[in-house]
Protein backbone atom coordinates (compact mmCIF):
# COMPACT_ATOMS: atom_id res chain seq x y z
CA UNK A 1 0.00 0.00 0.00
CA UNK A 2 2.86 2.22 1.37
CA UNK A 3 4.47 1.61 -2.12
CA UNK A 4 1.58 2.46 -4.51
CA UNK A 5 0.82 5.64 -2.52
CA UNK A 6 5.02 6.35 -3.54
CA UNK A 7 3.99 5.21 -6.98
CA UNK A 8 1.16 7.84 -7.26
CA UNK A 9 2.71 10.71 -6.14
CA UNK A 10 6.08 9.78 -8.33
CA UNK A 11 3.41 9.56 -10.87
CA UNK A 12 2.41 12.93 -10.65
CA UNK A 13 5.73 14.36 -9.70
CA UNK A 14 7.15 13.01 -12.91
CA UNK A 15 4.33 14.32 -15.03
CA UNK A 16 4.93 17.59 -13.49
CA UNK A 17 8.78 17.85 -14.13
CA UNK A 18 8.22 16.59 -17.88
CA UNK A 19 5.43 19.51 -18.41
CA UNK A 20 7.54 22.54 -17.34
CA UNK A 21 10.54 21.24 -19.17
CA UNK A 22 8.51 20.67 -22.15
CA UNK A 23 6.22 23.65 -21.77
CA UNK A 24 9.80 25.99 -21.44
CA UNK A 25 11.32 24.27 -24.78
CA UNK A 26 7.98 24.90 -26.66
CA UNK A 27 8.52 28.48 -25.81
CA UNK A 28 12.01 28.49 -27.00
CA UNK A 29 12.47 26.71 -30.03
CA UNK A 30 10.56 28.41 -32.21
CA UNK A 31 12.42 31.88 -31.45
CA UNK A 32 15.40 29.62 -33.69
CA UNK A 33 12.89 27.72 -36.25
CA UNK A 34 11.14 31.13 -37.13
CA UNK A 35 13.93 33.80 -37.31
CA UNK A 36 13.40 33.20 -41.47
CA UNK A 37 9.63 33.56 -41.02
CA UNK A 38 10.01 36.40 -39.27
CA UNK A 39 12.16 38.30 -41.49
CA UNK A 40 9.65 37.45 -44.45
CA UNK A 41 6.65 38.48 -42.33
CA UNK A 42 8.38 41.75 -41.56
CA UNK A 43 9.31 42.31 -45.40
CA UNK A 44 5.85 41.31 -46.34
CA UNK A 45 4.35 44.11 -44.41
CA UNK A 46 6.74 46.80 -45.25
CA UNK A 47 7.47 45.81 -48.94
CA UNK A 48 4.43 44.11 -50.07
CA UNK A 49 1.58 45.47 -48.67
CA UNK A 50 0.16 42.58 -46.70
CA UNK A 51 -2.25 43.51 -44.39
CA UNK A 52 -1.47 42.56 -40.74
CA UNK A 53 -4.55 39.78 -40.95
CA UNK A 54 -2.58 38.49 -44.22
CA UNK A 55 0.95 38.53 -43.04
CA UNK A 56 0.09 36.93 -39.77
CA UNK A 57 -1.98 34.04 -41.70
CA UNK A 58 1.80 33.95 -43.63
CA UNK A 59 3.62 33.35 -39.78
CA UNK A 60 0.82 31.29 -38.41
CA UNK A 61 1.34 28.54 -41.83
CA UNK A 62 5.28 28.73 -41.31
CA UNK A 63 4.86 27.91 -37.40
CA UNK A 64 2.80 24.94 -38.74
CA UNK A 65 5.43 23.65 -41.09
CA UNK A 66 8.00 23.23 -38.19
CA UNK A 67 6.04 22.07 -35.78
CA UNK A 68 7.07 19.01 -36.28
CA UNK A 69 10.27 19.62 -35.57
CA UNK A 70 9.67 21.71 -32.47
CA UNK A 71 7.48 19.62 -31.05
CA UNK A 72 10.24 16.47 -31.40
CA UNK A 73 12.98 18.17 -30.06
CA UNK A 74 10.50 19.64 -27.43
CA UNK A 75 9.85 16.12 -26.08
CA UNK A 76 13.86 15.32 -26.21
CA UNK A 77 14.29 18.44 -24.20
CA UNK A 78 11.81 17.56 -21.65
CA UNK A 79 13.02 13.64 -21.30
CA UNK A 80 16.74 15.07 -20.75
CA UNK A 81 15.52 18.08 -18.51
CA UNK A 82 13.28 15.83 -16.29
CA UNK A 83 16.16 13.05 -16.04
CA UNK A 84 19.04 15.56 -15.44
CA UNK A 85 17.31 17.47 -12.80
CA UNK A 86 16.49 14.27 -10.66
CA UNK A 87 20.21 13.21 -11.31
CA UNK A 88 21.35 16.94 -10.08
CA UNK A 89 19.23 16.95 -7.11
CA UNK A 90 20.20 13.10 -6.20
CA UNK A 91 16.06 12.40 -6.61
CA UNK A 92 16.80 9.53 -9.07
CA UNK A 93 18.98 7.97 -6.57
CA UNK A 94 16.43 8.46 -4.04
CA UNK A 95 13.61 6.38 -5.95
CA UNK A 96 15.77 3.59 -6.72
CA UNK A 97 16.82 3.24 -2.91
CA UNK A 98 13.09 3.84 -2.13
CA UNK A 99 12.24 0.90 -4.35
CA UNK A 100 10.68 2.53 -7.50
CA UNK A 101 13.01 0.73 -10.41
CA UNK A 102 14.60 2.63 -12.79
CA UNK A 103 12.36 0.71 -15.39
CA UNK A 104 9.58 1.80 -13.55
CA UNK A 105 10.28 5.39 -14.45
CA UNK A 106 11.55 4.43 -17.92
CA UNK A 107 7.91 2.92 -18.88
CA UNK A 108 6.31 6.32 -17.38
CA UNK A 109 8.15 7.84 -19.84
CA UNK A 110 7.34 5.44 -22.63
CA UNK A 111 4.22 5.91 -22.33
CA UNK A 112 4.76 9.78 -23.19
CA UNK A 113 6.51 8.53 -26.47
CA UNK A 114 3.75 6.53 -27.54
CA UNK A 115 1.65 9.50 -27.37
CA UNK A 116 3.94 12.07 -28.78
CA UNK A 117 4.47 9.03 -32.01
CA UNK A 118 1.10 9.35 -32.35
CA UNK A 119 0.82 13.60 -32.10
CA UNK A 120 4.23 13.34 -34.27
CA UNK A 121 2.49 11.23 -36.78
CA UNK A 122 -0.91 13.68 -37.63
CA UNK A 123 1.56 17.00 -37.06
CA UNK A 124 4.01 15.23 -40.49
CA UNK A 125 1.61 13.54 -42.51
CA UNK A 126 -1.23 16.58 -42.14
CA UNK A 127 -0.31 19.62 -40.47
CA UNK A 128 2.86 20.26 -41.84
CA UNK A 129 2.23 19.52 -45.41
CA UNK A 130 -1.36 21.22 -45.75
CA UNK A 131 0.29 24.71 -43.72
CA UNK A 132 3.40 23.98 -46.80
CA UNK A 133 1.04 24.55 -49.16
CA UNK A 134 -1.12 27.15 -47.96
CA UNK A 135 1.63 29.08 -47.31
CA UNK A 136 2.50 28.93 -51.21
CA UNK A 137 -0.88 29.65 -52.37
CA UNK A 138 -0.97 32.87 -49.95
CA UNK A 139 2.18 33.90 -51.58
CA UNK A 140 0.76 33.27 -54.85
CA UNK A 141 -2.02 35.22 -54.12
CA UNK A 142 -0.04 38.11 -53.15
CA UNK A 143 2.14 37.81 -56.50
CA UNK A 144 4.99 38.83 -54.80
CA UNK A 145 6.54 39.74 -58.45
CA UNK A 146 3.35 42.23 -59.13
CA UNK A 147 4.39 46.00 -59.66
CA UNK A 148 2.38 47.10 -56.98
CA UNK A 149 5.01 47.30 -54.85
CA UNK A 150 7.19 49.68 -56.63
CA UNK A 151 4.14 52.29 -55.49
CA UNK A 152 5.39 53.35 -52.16
CA UNK A 153 4.22 56.64 -50.63
CA UNK A 154 5.36 59.86 -51.34
CA UNK A 155 7.51 58.18 -54.11
CA UNK A 156 8.18 58.73 -58.04
CA UNK A 157 7.92 55.54 -59.90
CA UNK A 158 10.04 56.36 -63.31
CA UNK A 159 10.01 51.79 -63.96
CA UNK A 160 7.74 51.71 -66.26
CA UNK A 161 8.92 52.97 -69.66
CA UNK A 162 8.39 56.46 -70.68
CA UNK A 163 6.36 57.47 -67.39
CA UNK A 164 6.92 59.40 -64.17
CA UNK A 165 4.14 58.30 -61.66
CA UNK A 166 4.02 60.44 -58.39
CA UNK A 167 2.15 58.76 -55.40
CA UNK A 168 0.84 60.85 -52.30
CA UNK A 169 -0.15 57.98 -50.86
CA UNK A 170 -0.83 54.70 -50.19
CA UNK A 171 -4.24 53.33 -48.73
CA UNK A 172 -5.62 49.91 -48.28
CA UNK A 173 -4.07 49.22 -51.93
CA UNK A 174 -5.45 52.48 -53.04
CA UNK A 175 -3.40 54.91 -54.93
CA UNK A 176 -4.00 58.34 -53.28
CA UNK A 177 -3.55 62.44 -55.32
CA UNK A 178 -1.24 60.54 -58.12
CA UNK A 179 0.12 62.17 -60.83
CA UNK A 180 1.32 60.87 -63.98
CA UNK A 181 3.27 62.10 -67.24
CA UNK A 182 4.21 61.44 -69.96
CA UNK A 183 5.28 62.81 -73.62
CA UNK A 184 3.26 62.61 -76.63
CA UNK A 185 4.86 62.82 -80.02
CA UNK A 186 7.86 65.52 -79.69
CA UNK A 187 6.07 68.85 -78.50
CA UNK A 188 3.28 67.25 -76.37
CA UNK A 189 3.62 66.52 -72.81
CA UNK A 190 0.46 64.80 -71.12
CA UNK A 191 -0.23 64.64 -67.34
CA UNK A 192 -2.82 63.11 -65.50
CA UNK A 193 -3.95 64.01 -61.88
CA UNK A 194 -6.64 61.78 -59.87
CA UNK A 195 -7.53 61.94 -56.40
CA UNK A 196 -7.52 57.92 -56.43
CA UNK A 197 -6.19 55.02 -58.34
CA UNK A 198 -6.66 51.14 -58.63
CA UNK A 199 -4.05 48.70 -59.89
CA UNK A 200 -6.01 46.51 -61.86
CA UNK A 201 -4.99 43.23 -64.55
CA UNK A 202 -6.79 41.94 -67.28
CA UNK A 203 -7.29 38.46 -67.89
CA UNK A 204 -4.07 38.56 -70.27
CA UNK A 205 -2.04 39.92 -67.82
CA UNK A 206 -1.66 43.59 -69.05
CA UNK A 207 -1.48 46.19 -66.18
CA UNK A 208 -3.75 48.93 -65.72
CA UNK A 209 -4.43 51.77 -63.41
CA UNK A 210 -8.11 53.07 -62.48
CA UNK A 211 -8.06 56.58 -62.39
CA UNK A 212 -10.96 58.57 -60.18
CA UNK A 213 -12.00 62.28 -59.89
CA UNK A 214 -8.82 63.74 -61.89
CA UNK A 215 -8.19 65.55 -64.70
CA UNK A 216 -5.82 65.54 -68.05
CA UNK A 217 -3.90 68.23 -69.45
CA UNK A 218 -1.62 68.63 -72.44
CA UNK A 219 1.15 71.38 -72.90
CA UNK A 220 2.89 72.20 -75.84
CA UNK A 221 6.70 72.44 -75.49
CA UNK A 222 7.11 74.32 -78.34
CA UNK A 223 4.45 77.31 -77.69
CA UNK A 224 4.53 76.90 -73.58
CA UNK A 225 1.19 77.06 -73.60
CA UNK A 226 -1.67 74.43 -72.41
CA UNK A 227 -3.31 72.62 -75.61
CA UNK A 228 -5.82 70.92 -73.96
CA UNK A 229 -7.81 69.71 -70.40
CA UNK A 230 -10.50 67.29 -69.72
CA UNK A 231 -11.82 66.35 -66.51
CA UNK A 232 -13.02 62.69 -65.78
CA UNK A 233 -14.82 60.72 -63.13
CA UNK A 234 -13.12 57.58 -64.17
CA UNK A 235 -10.03 57.03 -66.46
CA UNK A 236 -8.64 53.43 -67.53
CA UNK A 237 -4.91 54.32 -68.20
CA UNK A 238 -3.08 51.44 -69.70
CA UNK A 239 0.34 51.16 -68.15
CA UNK A 240 3.67 49.44 -70.67
CA UNK A 241 3.43 46.02 -68.55
CA UNK A 242 2.15 42.68 -68.24
CA UNK A 243 2.16 40.12 -65.47
CA UNK A 244 2.76 36.24 -65.65
CA UNK A 245 -0.51 34.89 -65.86
CA UNK A 246 -2.29 31.57 -65.72
CA UNK A 247 0.13 30.19 -63.17
CA UNK A 248 -1.36 27.65 -60.63
CA UNK A 249 0.70 26.57 -57.69
CA UNK A 250 0.58 22.48 -57.54
CA UNK A 251 1.74 20.56 -54.83
CA UNK A 252 5.21 19.67 -54.45
CA UNK A 253 5.89 15.72 -53.03
CA UNK A 254 6.79 17.63 -49.33
CA UNK A 255 3.55 18.99 -49.29
CA UNK A 256 1.57 16.29 -49.70
CA UNK A 257 -0.24 14.69 -46.89
CA UNK A 258 -0.20 10.45 -46.48
CA UNK A 259 -3.32 10.05 -49.08
CA UNK A 260 -1.58 12.24 -51.34
CA UNK A 261 1.51 10.49 -51.29
CA UNK A 262 0.83 6.83 -50.93
CA UNK A 263 -1.44 7.97 -54.34
CA UNK A 264 2.01 9.18 -56.06
CA UNK A 265 4.27 6.24 -55.05
CA UNK A 266 2.56 4.57 -57.58
CA UNK A 267 3.02 7.66 -60.12
CA UNK A 268 5.78 6.62 -62.33
CA UNK A 269 7.14 10.34 -62.48
CA UNK A 270 7.23 10.92 -58.76
CA UNK A 271 7.34 7.73 -57.20
CA UNK A 272 10.78 7.56 -55.65
CA UNK A 273 10.35 10.92 -54.43
CA UNK A 274 7.60 10.16 -52.60
CA UNK A 275 8.61 6.80 -51.35
CA UNK A 276 11.37 8.64 -49.94
CA UNK A 277 9.50 11.40 -48.08
CA UNK A 278 6.98 8.91 -46.85
CA UNK A 279 9.71 6.64 -45.24
CA UNK A 280 11.32 10.52 -43.80
CA UNK A 281 8.52 10.87 -42.59
CA UNK A 282 7.86 7.44 -40.33
CA UNK A 283 11.41 7.63 -39.40
CA UNK A 284 10.78 11.29 -38.22
CA UNK A 285 7.34 9.79 -36.59
CA UNK A 286 9.31 7.49 -34.74
CA UNK A 287 11.94 10.13 -33.25
CA UNK A 288 10.14 9.76 -29.52
CA UNK A 289 10.78 6.16 -29.53
CA UNK A 290 14.29 7.51 -30.08
CA UNK A 291 14.89 10.33 -27.94
CA UNK A 292 13.34 8.20 -25.24
CA UNK A 293 16.82 6.27 -25.31
CA UNK A 294 18.95 9.09 -26.04
CA UNK A 295 16.95 11.63 -23.43
CA UNK A 296 17.00 8.74 -20.67
CA UNK A 297 19.85 7.84 -20.72
CA UNK A 298 21.65 11.26 -21.73
CA UNK A 299 19.62 12.84 -18.76
CA UNK A 300 21.22 10.08 -15.97
CA UNK A 301 24.79 10.90 -17.19
CA UNK A 302 24.84 14.67 -17.68
CA UNK A 303 26.85 17.18 -15.97
CA UNK A 304 24.09 20.12 -15.61
CA UNK A 305 24.24 22.67 -13.36
CA UNK A 306 21.26 24.90 -14.91
CA UNK A 307 18.00 25.04 -17.34
CA UNK A 308 20.50 26.29 -20.39
CA UNK A 309 22.64 23.61 -20.45
CA UNK A 310 19.85 21.38 -20.63
CA UNK A 311 18.28 23.54 -23.44
CA UNK A 312 21.81 23.57 -24.90
CA UNK A 313 21.95 19.18 -25.02
CA UNK A 314 18.25 18.59 -25.92
CA UNK A 315 19.36 21.25 -29.12
CA UNK A 316 22.31 19.25 -29.60
CA UNK A 317 21.42 15.81 -29.68
CA UNK A 318 18.41 16.92 -32.25
CA UNK A 319 20.77 18.82 -34.28
CA UNK A 320 22.68 15.74 -34.78
CA UNK A 321 19.22 13.42 -35.61
CA UNK A 322 18.80 16.00 -38.28
CA UNK A 323 22.30 15.18 -39.96
CA UNK A 324 21.50 11.81 -39.96
CA UNK A 325 18.77 12.46 -41.80
CA UNK A 326 20.59 14.43 -44.19
CA UNK A 327 22.75 11.69 -44.58
CA UNK A 328 20.06 9.11 -45.40
CA UNK A 329 19.00 11.99 -48.05
CA UNK A 330 22.28 12.32 -49.53
CA UNK A 331 22.74 8.15 -49.82
CA UNK A 332 19.24 7.77 -51.33
CA UNK A 333 20.24 11.38 -54.03
CA UNK A 334 23.76 9.68 -54.71
CA UNK A 335 22.84 6.14 -55.12
CA UNK A 336 19.37 6.33 -56.45
CA UNK A 337 18.15 3.71 -54.30
CA UNK A 338 15.41 4.70 -51.93
CA UNK A 339 16.16 1.81 -49.35
CA UNK A 340 19.27 3.53 -48.82
CA UNK A 341 17.23 6.01 -46.20
CA UNK A 342 17.44 2.75 -44.12
CA UNK A 343 20.83 3.77 -43.40
CA UNK A 344 19.39 6.96 -41.10
CA UNK A 345 17.37 5.09 -38.76
CA UNK A 346 19.65 2.10 -38.38
CA UNK A 347 22.40 4.94 -37.35
CA UNK A 348 20.06 5.80 -34.88
CA UNK A 349 18.86 1.83 -33.87
CA UNK A 350 22.99 1.16 -33.29
CA UNK A 351 23.50 4.53 -31.68
CA UNK A 352 20.62 4.03 -28.87
CA UNK A 353 21.57 -0.22 -28.69
CA UNK A 354 25.38 1.13 -27.80
CA UNK A 355 24.33 3.90 -25.31
CA UNK A 356 21.53 1.92 -23.75
CA UNK A 357 24.79 -1.08 -23.34
CA UNK A 358 27.18 1.54 -22.11
CA UNK A 359 25.12 2.85 -19.28
CA UNK A 360 22.92 -0.22 -18.29
CA UNK A 361 24.49 -0.37 -14.88
CA UNK A 362 22.89 2.76 -13.88
CA UNK A 363 19.13 1.39 -14.41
Amino acid sequence: MELLKKMKLEKRYFFEEFGNFFVMALLIFPFLFMISPLMWFMDLIINHFFTVVTAGKFFIYSFLENIPDIFSLAFLTAMVGTIARMNMEKEYWIFLTSGISAKHIFNFFAFFAVLFVIVEFWLCFFVSPSAMFKKKLLLNQARLDEPFKIFRRKSLITEFPGLSIYVADVLDRQLMRISISYREGSNLVCRIVAESATLITDKKGYLYLSLKNGFIETHSTKKLSEVLKVSFGTYIFHLPYRKISGFQPYRKVKEMSLPLLIRASFSSISSRDAALVIIKKLFFTSFPVFYLFLGFYAGIRIKASGYLQILGAGLSIGLASYFVILFGEAAVYKTGITAMFLVAPLSFITVTLLIRRKFSNVT
